[in-house]
């Protein structure tokens, strides 16, 4: 997974890092040309497919990272290898939520009101156990805090920060 891993983030930091603004965290982190077609569901419909194998999740990271390439590469905007995560933190998300709408306000929209995070930063996916498996993301530094604040209100670990050791891991 490293090398798509490392390109894919890549690739989000450079489309999320300039786009993103804090007080529209909810709408500069779901831009229309990047929707998966999952996400064009309702959210309830949304968490089935997420959550039911053989891998709609998986299917949306490959839409998500293939619509965002083309989106660059049509702005020519070059993408540099794997820089580090300029300033920004990779979360983890197995989408196994209470959908309790708790997270909405505190993240400034960064997630749903089914906890679902923004899709423009979604990156890679790692099949797990017998479930939709995790996605991964990458949350620019404008906002860090606000979706720190999200996580921590979730009653339901379906969300978390990947720390150092596993990024490293991840990252090969």
């Amino acid at each position: 997974m490293s090398t798509d891993f490392k390109l894919r983030l890549a690739e989000t930091i450079a489309w999320c890092g300039p786009r993103v603004v804090a007080s529209q965290a909810g709408v500069t982190t779901r831009t229309e040309a990047l929707m998966p077609p999952l996400c064009r569901h309702d959210g309830d419909t949304q968490l089935r497919l997420l959550l039911d194998p053989p891998g709609a999740g998986k299917e949306a990271v490959e839409f998500i990272g293939g619509r965002r390439r083309e989106q660059l590469l049509r702005a020519n905007q070059g993408v540099h290898a794997y820089e580090g995560l300029a300033g920004g933190r990779v979360y983890a998300t197995d989408f196994n939520t209470d959908i309790c709408g708790a997270a909405t306000a505190p993240s400034n929209g960064f997630l749903d009101d089914y906890d679902i995070p923004g899709w423009d930063t979604w990156f890679a996916h790692e099949q797990t156990g017998p479930y939709g498996g995790i996605v991964y993301g990458w949350v620019p530094p404008v906002l860090i805090e606000l979706a720190d604040e999200g996580f921590y209100v979730i009653p339901v670990q379906c969300i978390w920060w990947v720390d150092d050791a596993d990024l490293r891991l991840l990252l090969g």
